[in-house]
C-alpha cells in the first residue's frame, strides 16, 4: 500500500466521516461474537464469528458465502456499528447490499483493481489499517475472485500480523475465498456447500427465495439441518 494512499485511508478514519457519533463508539466494549443471522450456523459457531479473531467462511461459487456476509453487514450496519468491505476483486453489488437491509452510510467499502499489480498486498495492508482503527465491529476481506496463485504469493506473515493486529481489538476478520486461505488462534474455519435453489410457489410462476447450504465448522457438521439464506433482489 503506498504511502500517500496509507496517509488518507488514516486520515479518513480519524476524521470518522463515515458515521454519526453513536453506538457502539461512545467507549462501548462489545464481546459477543458477531452473530450471522442464521440460527443454525451461529448455533454451531456459538454464537457467531468471534471478535477479535481472524476467520473465514470458504466455498465454491453459489455456496452462499456472499449471502452470508451480505446479511452479515446488514445485521451490523442496521444495529448500529460500523463495517468495512475490501474487495481487491471489486465483487460487491451496492444493490444487493441495500436489498439486504444494510445502511449502507454505515459500510466503508474499499474497491481494488483486479488487474493492478499489487491489489492483493495493499488490500490486506488497508485491511490492517482498518483494523487498527478499531472503529468496526465487521471487517469482510473478499479473496472469492482472486485466484489461489495470487492468494498463496502473499507471505505467510501477511496472516500472522493481522491475526495480532486483531488481539486487541472487537473487530470480527472473515476472509471469503473458495478454498482455505487462513484461520488465527481462537478464529473459526466455516466451510460451505450449496444444497440447491429455494423456491416458493408452483409451477413457471415460483419464486427464487433462498439459497440451501450445508455448513461445517471444523469437526463440527450441520447434519439434517436445511440452512436456508435469503435471495436478495
Amino acid at each position: 500500500m503506498s504511502a500517500t494512499l496509507k496517509s488518507a485511508l488514516e486520515d479518513l478514519l480519524r476524521a470518522r466521516a463515515l458515521q454519526a457519533e453513536a453506538p457502539p463508539l461512545r467507549g462501548e466494549r462489545r464481546l459477543a461474537p458477531l452473530p450471522t443471522g442464521v440460527a443454525a450456523i451461529d448455533s454451531v459457531l456459538a454464537g457467531g464469528f468471534p471478535r477479535g479473531r481472524l476467520s473465514e467462511a470458504v466455498g465454491p461459487a453459489s455456496s452462499g458465502r456472499t449471502a452470508l456476509a451480505l446479511g452479515m453487514i446488514a445485521r451490523a450496519t442496521a444495529g448500529g456499528a460500523l463495517a468495512a468491505c475490501v474487495d481487491p476483486g471489486d465483487r460487491l453489488d451496492p444493490a444487493s447490499l441495500a436489498a439486504s437491509g444494510a445502511d449502507l452510510e454505515r459500510l466503508l467499502w474499499l474497491r481494488g483493481d483486479p488487474r493492478g499489480p499489487r491489489g492483493l498486498s495493499e488490500a490486506a495492508a488497508a485491511t490492517g489499517t482498518l483494523i487498527a482503527a478499531g472503529l468496526f465491529d465487521l471487517v469482510i476481506l473478499d479473496l472469492a475472485g482472486v485466484a489461489a496463485a495470487e492468494i498463496h504469493r502473499l507471505p505467510h506473515t501477511t496472516w500472522h500480523r493481522l491475526a495480532r493486529t486483531l488481539e486487541e481489538t472487537t473487530t470480527a476478520l472473515v476472509l471469503l475465498a473458495r478454498e482455505h486461505v487462513a484461520q488465527g488462534p481462537g478464529g473459526v474455519a466455516l466451510t460451505l456447500a450449496a444444497q440447491g435453489p429455494r423456491f416458493a410457489g408452483e409451477g413457471s410462476g415460483r419464486l427464487l427465495v433462498g439459497l440451501g447450504l450445508e455448513a461445517r465448522v471444523a469437526r463440527h457438521q450441520l447434519r439434517g439441518v436445511v440452512v436456508e439464506l435469503p435471495s436478495f433482489h
